[in-house]
């Protein structure tokens, strides 16, 4: 008897979801309907000559065009701004139209839509990969591979490996991540450089699996979005390892940070050096069981891709901006390991982060910017306001009186920590971490960097609550550095311009 009545609610229930399906299913039939009309009006206005709806249909189900580069693998896919689409790296806009670039790097890091990722043959790689100063090919690729690379290579050793010329080792494994090969020889994890005590937190599901990546690997390339968990992904790592630890950051904002939480969250503050880029000095004859490189989109520049050659058994790299604008983006994979990346919409469905209010006002001068900043301000939020330059951050400092972080201050995070408003030079730009952040004002910047505009906007994922973003910059500002704002376009978030 109660299996009927468990089976009689079963099915109760099956008929009412079905019934809803139904409405559902009805409610977008009726928007497609109404949306059609609607475009059709808009038509009518414009004056166009001709209004196709069975065109129109095709289009709701692919509203995108694909269309080849200059260079092989790589693709432009054209979209509409008024569709909301994540494809990865936004190369440039018109007034109408979007333009991402597809490659390699967007198909690695899992920034492709699967329906999209059908359309692009990548096709098959030769199984090259580099040890110890050579290139090992196997007999059956090794004329393939001289061939190809012999600028990079000195003299072939047996039949199956090619020596690759002193000092030219990472521009060749840029060269074959550039031909769309990962060369890098898996190093597993061995058991006896494994602590078994876990540290003061749970990995998420996803982070689960990049460990999983790690052990198989020993090396590996963390490239998710700001507040995903790189840096706990990291620390994860410093405490299931034994032996000597480094963490290399860009800024000493970014070393406070780090020990901070390496005192909090794991037990190896003794056994973890934590340094910036610029202190290759310190550690270059020192050899370490794993090194960690926070905002490993820094590695490739001339001056700190020595930090590169340190001694280390397994390394990690950390980026949520995993691209440069010098051409160097193949050096970030070339100098960290496998690839790890999971697309923003994915973060996004699982919550870990949440699209934020963002404005740009445009202005007409500098002095009408500390006008709108003061009128921001009457709004009490934990701020965060961006100014590159150190001589109108001390203005700012004087006049709103607060403080002002910049190269020379000490103690930076626990200012920042206990001020409900803060003027931040560039030392903030990455990877700070503010819990109660509501709010981030950018008044001045670098230029068109792209990469500085994500990493600001991205100190509101680290928040508690859903951030509110806002750019001041003037005619003049926006006219020539608008390209900024492409790294926030290519997540498909929106900003409300305000003149």
């Amino acid at each position: 008897m109660v299996d009927t009545i468990n089976f009689k609610g079963v099915r109760k229930q099956a008929t009412e979801l079905d019934q809803s399906f139904e409405a559902l299913k009805e409610q977008i039939e009726k928007q497609q309907t109404e949306y059609q009309k609607r475009v059709q009006e808009i038509s009518q206005k414009a004056r166009f000559t001709q209004f196709e709806e069975e065109e129109f249909a095709k289009f709701l189900h692919e509203p995108y065009a694909t269309l080849p580069t200059k260079r092989e693998e790589e693709w432009f896919i054209v979209v509409p701004k008024f569709i909301r689409m994540n494809l990865g790296w936004l190369d440039h806009t018109t007034h109408s139209y979007n333009i991402f670039k597809i490659n390699k790097f967007v198909n690695w890091l899992g920034d492709i839509p699967d329906e999209i990722k059908k359309k692009f043959k990548f096709g098959p790689k030769l199984p090259l990969k580099v040890f110890d100063g050579m290139v090992l090919t196997g007999r059956e690729h090794q004329e393939d591979a001289w061939n190809r690379y012999n600028r990079f290579l000195s003299r072939r050793e047996g039949k199956d490996k090619i020596r690759i010329k002193r000092g030219y080792e990472f521009k060749f494994i840029a060269s074959l991540i550039d031909d769309g090969i990962l060369p890098f020889i898996p190093t597993p994890l061995e058991k006896e450089d494994t602590n078994t005590q876990e540290p003061s937190f749970v990995l998420r599901d996803y982070q689960k699996e990049a460990w999983k990546r790690f052990i198989e690997t020993g090396a590996v390339g963390i490239y998710w979005a700001f507040s995903a968990g790189k840096t706990f992904f990291g620390m994860y790592a410093l405490q299931k390892i034994k032996g000597r630890k480094l963490v290399v950051v860009p800024t000493r904002t970014l070393v406070e940070q780090w020990e901070d939480r390496i005192r909090k969250y794991t037990d190896t503050r003794h056994e973890t050096d934590v340094v910036t880029y610029h202190s290759f000095h310190k550690v270059i004859n020192k050899e370490f069981a794993l090194v960690i490189f926070d905002e490993c989109h820094h590695l490739p520049a001339n001056m700190f891709s020595k930090m590169s050659t340190i001694k280390a058994k397994y390394r990690i790299g950390l980026s949520g901006t995993p691209y440069r604008e010098d051409g160097r983006t193949d050096y970030i994979f070339a100098l960290t390991g496998f690839p790890v990346g999971l697309s923003w919409e994915n973060l996004i469905e699982l919550g870990i982060i949440e699209e934020p209010d963002i404005k740009l006002f445009i202005i007409s001068d500098q002095r009408e910017k500390i006008k709108k900043l003061r009128e921001l301000l009457v709004t009490q939020k934990k701020t965060i306001i961006f100014c590159d330059s150190i001589s109108l951050g001390n203005r700012i400092s004087k006049e709103f009186e607060i403080p002002h972080i910049h190269g020379g201050s000490t103690k930076r995070i626990e200012i920042i920590k206990e001020s409900d408003v803060t003027v931040v030079s560039r030392v903030g730009d990455e990877g700070l971490s503010i819990p109660d952040i509501e709010r981030v004002i950018e008044i001045d910047f670098l230029y068109g960097s792209r990469r500085q505009e994500g990493q600001r906007m991205g100190r509101l994922f680290h928040g508690e609550e859903k951030g509110e973003h806002i750019i001041l910059m003037t005619e003049k500002e926006y006219e020539d550095h608008n390209k900024r704002l492409y790294s926030i376009y290519e997540k498909g978030f929106r900003i409300e311009v305000v003149r």
